[in-house]
């Protein structure tokens, strides 16, 4: 069962708690159904009554959507969902793990992003590291239509960050992004396997295993493909499909006896080929994916998002212009870079600082580089700057603020009230020169401190 996404910027039809009621008044009804049904000698699950299982016995073509419904029949569950990108000597992992409640419409997870350090830089970003410096570990909630909630963790305790349907769009954050699609159509918790399986065509009976369950080989198209990756791989792969470019790929769904989705794996490699033309993942050149759901129906339900300090985007998130000279930020929290950046004190881990130059003073006597001079400006002021994580990268400096101005003088001249404007002039006259002062706001990446 396919559960129909929202648009981008579509507002929800219904409150969580409605929705829920809904989908138990689905489940009482089914429930009514397969009653009158064992009454009048038909079973849901291949009773002595002789009926047809409610997966295995639908045809063939039908069985993955019907292993689909009764996945979610369970209520609650655990998952692991896993990408491996293989390459010459060396191996980058993305594992997300948490628990499911369809009844709630909910789901908890963790991922960790491990890149290796022989990986190009733009790809560690693709796949959702961060220049193989260290592992990348996030925490998310998820409204399987609605809002996706983001864990800030800092010394005095964990913080939720909400991004609702309508601040992602806001901030250009729906379509492909990684916050957008963590919003399931299968599970709750989207981006995984799970997201193909409607899709999934089988090409032959699946094979018996022992206790009942089934193993199917099915294809699936390569306009799904997408799915599965990160946004930055995703939107490439999409670009290709609406070309023709894409490749199709074959998936293992594996259920028990229930017909319960137990375990998925499709090897991606087919959609490398339209990556490495496009410049991505050159060093790559096996990619997997994998999914596991287990203990259906045994999870102890939690508070959702939980008991920690909740905030929203629109209160607390801010652009690299917005963020004042003085704090920093993580750019792990939320995972969208500078685009996005949430404040954190300079005391725990933190890979951003803003800082303002100081004041900046020069006399010129051409007009020749003055686009250099902010950054100018910010270098100077990092050499007399004291960041809490140490020297950082002059090389990673960016201008979030232009404060210099200008003003035209004499030269040699004694001008003690100069004319100062906030553009340069576009010539000097004769025997004149340009007198330049201010201070500019300035970005710089950290190394970056773990908590103690």
């Amino acid at each position: 069962m396919v559960r129909p996404r929202r648009g981008p910027g579509q507002a929800e039809s219904r409150s969580g708690a409605e929705a829920a009621a809904m989908r138990r008044v689905v489940r009482m009804a089914g429930s009514g159904l397969v009653l009158a049904g064992l009454l009048g000698g038909v079973s849901a699950c291949g009773s002595p009554f002789g009926g047809e299982h409610a997966v295995f016995g639908k045809p063939l073509g039908k069985q993955l959507q019907a292993a689909s419904r009764a996945s979610q029949e369970g209520l609650t569950a655990r998952f692991t969902s896993r990408l491996d990108y293989g390459g010459t000597g060396t191996k980058a992992t993305d594992v997300v793990a948490g628990t499911l409640d369809w009844d709630q419409d909910v789901a908890r997870a963790e991922r960790t992003v491990h890149v290796p350090e022989p990986l190009a830089e733009s790809d560690a970003s693709a796949i959702g590291g961060r220049e193989g410096r260290r592992d990348v570990r996030q925490t998310y909630a998820v409204r399987g239509h609605g809002s996706v909630y983001v864990a800030a963790d800092g010394a005095k305790g964990r913080t939720w960050v909400r991004f609702t349907p309508a601040e992602r769009e806001k901030r250009g954050l729906n379509g492909d992004s990684d916050l957008n699609r963590l919003n399931g159509a299968v599970l709750p918790y989207g981006g995984t396997l799970a997201e193909v399986l409607p899709h999934a065509k089988p090409g032959k009976e699946p094979a018996h295993l022992p206790g009942g369950g089934r193993r199917y080989t099915a294809t699936v198209s390569a306009a799904h493909a997408a799915d599965v990756l990160p946004a930055a791989l995703a939107r490439p792969l999409r670009q290709a499909e609406h070309l023709g470019h894409a490749k199709g790929f074959t998936v293992t769904v594996t259920t028990d006896g229930k017909g319960r989705v137990v375990r998925m794996t499709a090897d991606l490699a087919a959609q490398l080929d339209e990556l490495h033309t496009q410049g991505l993942l050159s060093d790559v050149t096996t990619l997997r994916s994998e999914l596991r759901l287990s203990r259906y129906g045994r999870w102890q339900r939690e508070d959702f998002p939980g008991a920690h300090r909740l905030v929203t985007s629109t209160e607390t998130v801010r652009t690299a212009r917005g963020f004042r000279p003085g704090q920093c930020a993580d750019t792990q929290l939320l995972g969208l870079g500078s685009r996005a950046l949430f404040p954190v004190d300079c005391a725990d881990p933190h890979d951003l600082w803003k800082f303002p130059s100081g004041t900046y003073e020069r006399t010129l006597g051409t007009l020749d580089g003055l686009d250099t001079l902010p950054l100018a400006a910010c270098r100077a002021g990092l050499a007399d700057a004291h960041p809490v994580n140490g020297a950082p990268d002059p090389k990673t400096l960016t201008v979030t603020r232009d404060g210099l101005r200008y003003a035209v003088m004499e030269k040699n001249g004694t001008d003690k009230n100069p004319d100062w404007r906030g553009t340069p002039p576009t010539k000097l006259p004769k025997n004149t020169e340009l007198r330049v002062e201010g201070d500019a706001s300035c970005l710089v990446t950290t190394a970056y401190e773990p908590l103690s």
